[in-house]
């Protein structure tokens, strides 16, 4: 089958391996469409989190039941499916809690096991998550990143009368803004970002203002960092309201500092948000089905797998014209 493997920094080949084999409690799937994350860019730009080198990249993903295995007993051949693609460790505190997002060891097929970037994989049926069989596969392939998004949002507990910037118009800052104005009817939403393309999805997206720079006594009730780097979230830090929030919501490849005295001064909450549960997976899965958020107009195209190479090169260009690109199987 045709894959997509990860050799090294900038160096991701197409390539033919064997089709996986699902044991008893497995299920094998034919992969329909599979996103590239922003966390993949982190592997293919500084080699964080993989463990092995090859490795088949990708997590993001939706696909149709191939074959089941002996004790698979929820699905069955022709099932649409995608996948909680979390690896935890199992032992630590936060794993013995059911906190499985805040594991110490926390890791995702793709990095530390075969991901979605082939034409096959396989995962426990533990893992699957039905979809709809009438639903656009194509726009169930965001799934995962949407309920990054949720994650956000529900933690920000956000109100529709709430002042909210998102730094940062990626796929999880515009994911933000679709599920901010779309399910909590927030109106006052305000995006930043540096590129034109981007600035223009987030306002299709639901932002009521956008803009490449905020002038420096506009301040919100509650600011989502998705862009990760120091400037940005030295930006975001500035920008939040006495007694605001600030949601740190990105990977960051750099050691970077914040004016804690700021957020003492004007007590300022610093929150995390760390990918998502799997009830947030299954909600995205009805969001997205059931047509309460629109998330095709963030899909800035599809490749083969032989173009994976092609495909990160564009992702990680600096002009950011793109969003979210799919492997379309």
């Amino acid at each position: 089958m045709k894959c997509a493997r990860f050799y090294g920094i900038h160096d991701i080949r197409p390539e033919e391996i064997d089709k996986p084999v699902c044991g008893g409690k497995e299920v094998l799937i034919k992969v329909a469409y599979a996103g590239i994350c922003g966390s993949d860019l982190h592997i293919y730009n500084k080699g964080m989190f993989i463990q092995n080198i090859p490795e088949t990249m990708g997590h993001e993903f939706v696909g149709v039941v191939e074959e089941i295995g002996s004790g698979v007993a929820e699905y069955q051949p022709g099932d649409y499916v995608t996948a909680d693609p979390m690896v935890p460790c199992g032992h630590c505190i936060s794993c013995q809690n059911g906190s499985y997002n805040t594991c110490e060891e926390l890791g995702f097929i793709g990095e530390v096991r075969p991901g979605c970037f082939a034409e096959y994989i396989v995962m426990p049926e533990e893992k699957l998550i039905p979809v709809p069989k009438a639903s656009n596969l194509r726009s169930m392939a965001l799934t995962e990143p949407l309920a990054v998004a949720l994650h956000i949002c529900e933690r920000a507990q956000f109100r529709a009368d709430d002042r909210i910037a998102v730094i940062g118009a990626g796929p999880i800052g515009l994911l933000t803004i679709i599920v901010a104005k779309s399910i909590y009817g927030v109106q006052d939403i305000t995006a930043v970002d540096i590129s034109d393309a981007r600035l223009e999805l987030a306002g299709a997206a639901g932002a009521a203002d956008v803009t490449k720079h905020l002038e420096e006594d506009r301040l919100f009730d509650k600011v989502i960092e998705a862009a990760g780097n120091p400037h940005t979230l030295k930006l975001a830090a500035e920008h939040v309201m006495p007694n605001g929030k600030l949601y740190v919501v990105s990977i960051f490849e750099e050691k970077t500092e914040l004016d804690i005295n700021r957020l003492v001064a004007s007590q300022i909450t610093l929150i995390g948000c760390n990918v998502y549960t799997r009830e947030d997976l299954i909600r995205a899965v009805k969001a997205i089905s059931e047509g309460e958020v629109e998330v095709d107009p963030l899909i800035s195209g599809e490749f083969d797998l032989t173009q994976c190479a092609e495909a990160f090169r564009i992702l990680s260009s600096k002009n950011k014209n793109a969003a979210k690109i799919l492997f379309k199987m």
